[in-house]
This record gives C-alpha cells, structure tokens and sequence, in this order.
C-alpha cells in the first residue's frame, strides 16, 4: 500500500492550488493521475477512510476531475474504485499510516510553517487530520519528515 505525490514545482509551488501527480498502489495495480489538484484528492482519501472506517460505501467526487472515486468495503479489506481501476487492500490501518505520511510530506512541501496555510480550506482539514491522529502515529512519522 502506498500513496505518493509529487508537486509541479515548475511555475513555483501555490499553496491555493497545489498541482501534481498522485499516486496510488496496492501492490499490484497502480492508479496515477497526473498535473492534479492534490488538495481535492487528499480531502477525498480523508473522506473515504473516514467512510470506511466506519464500514461504509461511499462515492465521491473530485472537483476537479472527470470521474467519481468509491471507497467499499469487501470480505476481505475494501476497495478504491476510480475509473476503470480498482484497487484491493486488505489493512486499513496500512492505508491510514499511507495517508497521514503522504499528508504530513504535502503540507511540509507547500510550507514549512503549516500555521501559515490556515486560509486554505482543503489544507486546513488535511492539517486537522493529521491533529487528530493517535499519538503514536504522529511520533513515527514526525520522525520521517526530519530525515
């Protein structure tokens, strides 16, 4: 399991609209999206693991982009389904830690300082979630960052 992105550092990063390409992977199947906003896909992932970890189905749209993304829980794990692809996962918990890394490295990427990025909607629950992870979560990853 892994979520990774890079920014389009070419025209100088904009925290209001931070592009690039994301990628996401089971392991098997890779489903990337290129020159995208990240903030929409970083507050769809949230929503989604927020959805399954309550056991539910859930659609939803990315503002910017032409399909819809489903998060479902199967037997097994859950699925993402975007387009034609469809990823399986089995550990939820694997995600969540995926997530929250990819987050943390988004918003050290487009400020250091993320008290500054208070006026951006989409960042602003992107940082709340990462407040809101358990302490050992943030420790371990507080720790990559510094690297």
């Amino acid at each position: 399991m892994k979520i990774s992105f890079t920014l389009d550092r070419d025209e100088g990063i904009d925290p209001n609209d931070p592009i690039g390409d994301i990628l996401l992977t089971d392991g098997n199947i890779v489903l990337s999206v290129e020159s995208t906003y990240l903030d929409s896909w970083f507050d769809v992932l949230i929503d989604g693991y927020k959805s399954l970890q309550n056991k539910n189905k859930v659609t939803l749209e990315i503002v910017e982009e032409p399909e819809v993304i489903t998060f479902e829980p199967v037997l097994e794990g859950f699925k993402i389904s975007y387009g034609k692809q469809e990823l399986f996962f089995s550990n939820l918990n694997e995600f969540y830690q995926s997530l929250l890394t990819s987050a943390k490295e988004l918003l050290f990427q487009l400020h250091p300082d993320q008290e500054n990025l208070t006026n951006f909607p989409l960042l602003t629950k992107i940082r709340h979630f990462i407040e809101e992870s358990p302490t050992q979560f943030k420790t371990s990853q507080s720790l990559i960052l510094v690297q």
